[in-house]
């Protein structure tokens, strides 16, 4: 064919098949219909069948149990491990912050003890038991992988002693917290006058007059006279007075309503002139308000 560019022939592009073109349309949700028997039977039964949502969501809901089955087996086999290995035996107990109490007994109480499973430790029960010890304002408990149980622990501090028929301790907030016991601080001054009738009908009353003596206590050992005489006692009287009794000789000042620092500095000033003159004092009386500069003086 002369002066015919075979570059130049238009070529019809093919097209796809007819049920292609349904499937690109339909997207993926259908496969070609089969095609019609003929009458030689060929191509009989060939093609796939439409997949719809039932079929997507039972192939789904499979792998789902699949998957969650596995999750449940991997669960159970990890708990096992955690729970029963040696490697997360409880080998050590940290307390930190006891005082009043020994690393051992407050593990016994936390009810923690080496050898058991750290993870078997129930930390908000020995969190509960450790709250009943009076000593104890406040305990933290942690685990600290492998086999570590830290139980941190804020005590609460005896300052003084209140008398209630029995003596009991109390903290510098006015809180009284326990009997006394042995082995607990006895080394305290003493807080008379406060009835349990009192504490019953008004323990933050109670509190308070506590506070107010501890701070007459704290004046009186910042003073001169705690040099000369230890504090002994502070009696409060259900008047409002108050008492303090000082020294070996258990010598009374009364001291009446406050305020009490000049009534200190007063009887300073009193027990040096007894001692010029060579006298012993048995009490000294400094509650008169109207006439401040009078002192009464009860001689041995």
């Amino acid at each position: 064919m002369s002066g015919v560019n075979p570059t130049n022939r238009r070529v019809a592009k093919p097209q796809p098949p007819p049920d292609v073109m349904e499937l690109a349309d339909a997207g993926d949700d259908y496969l070609p219909d089969p095609a019609p028997d003929d009458l030689s039977g060929a191509g009989a039964g060939a093609g796939r069948r439409p997949r719809g949502p039932l079929f997507r969501a039972l192939q789904a809901l499979s792998g789902m149990a699949l998957v969650g089955g596995v999750s449940v087996s991997v669960a159970y086999a990890a708990r096992e491990y955690v729970t029963h290995s040696p490697r997360f035996a409880v080998t050590d107990i940290e307390i930190v912050g006891a005082k009043s109490r020994t690393p051992e007994t407050v593990a016994a109480e936390a009810g923690v003890a080496k050898g058991q499973n750290v993870f078997s430790v129930d930390l908000d029960e020995a969190r509960t038991k450790l709250s009943q010890d009076p000593w104890v304002r406040e305990a933290t408990l942690a685990r600290r992988l492998p086999g570590t149980v830290v139980i941190q622990i804020a005590e609460r501090e005896a300052v003084a002693l209140v008398a209630l028929g029995d003596l009991y301790l109390s903290t510098r907030s006015g809180e009284i917290f326990k009997r006394i016991e042995p082995g607990d601080p006895s080394d305290l001054p003493i807080i008379t006058g406060i009835t349990p009738e009192a504490v019953a009908e008004d323990r933050e009353g109670v509190a308070q007059s506590i506070r107010r003596a501890l701070d007459l206590a704290g004046d009186y050992e910042h003073g001169p006279l705690a040099q000369r005489a230890r504090l002994q006692e502070i009696h409060l009287a259900r008047d409002g007075s108050t008492t303090l009794i000082v020294g070996k000789n258990a010598l009374q000042l009364n001291l009446g309503d406050p305020p009490f620092r000049r009534k200190l500095d007063q009887a300073v000033r009193v027990l040096a002139e007894l001692d010029r003159r060579g006298a012993k004092a048995d009490a000294i009386m400094l509650d008169n308000d109207a006439r401040p500069e009078r002192v009464v003086v009860r001689m041995r």
